[in-house]
């Protein structure tokens, strides 16, 4: 399996929205998404898109594969965020092959494989009651 590369991708014609991304290369011009892009909310962990390159930077072009996931997002408070409950479903989820992403601390991006039968929204509800968000 090819290893994971930091890939600068721009998402915007003018150049403007670039990312360093972690990829996997899956084909020439084609890499799978390791991480959940800031720039572009329709493409997440696990996609597999096709870029051209320019000058050293990858322009999106298309997304060629969805993910075999179901992607859920919750902005916490600090003391959420860094909670034992928030540990906890976390590590349920990893054993459940789904991954979870902390972005900036407290945008908590669950992703789950479709097959799961962790009730994400349910349990979530319930660590986000007790905490008051």
């Amino acid at each position: 399996m090819p290893d994971t590369v930091g890939l600068h991708i721009c998402f915007d014609e003018l150049g403007r929205e670039i990312e360093i991304l972690d990829v996997t290369p899956v084909a020439r011009d084609k890499y799978r998404i390791e991480e959940t892009p800031i720039f572009n909310p329709g493409i997440a962990l696990g996609d597999i898109i096709r870029v051209k390159e320019k000058q050293g930077i990858s322009y999106y072009v298309e997304t060629v594969e969805k993910s075999g996931f179901r992607r859920y997002a919750w902005l916490l408070s600090k003391e959420a965020a860094s909670s034992k409950e928030i540990r906890d479903i976390k590590q349920r989820i990893k054993d459940d092959e789904g991954r979870t992403e902390q972005i900036f601390g407290g945008l908590l991006v669950i992703h789950m494989p479709h097959n799961s039968g962790i009730d994400v929204e349910g349990e979530m509800a319930r660590i986000i009651e007790q905490f008051e968000l």
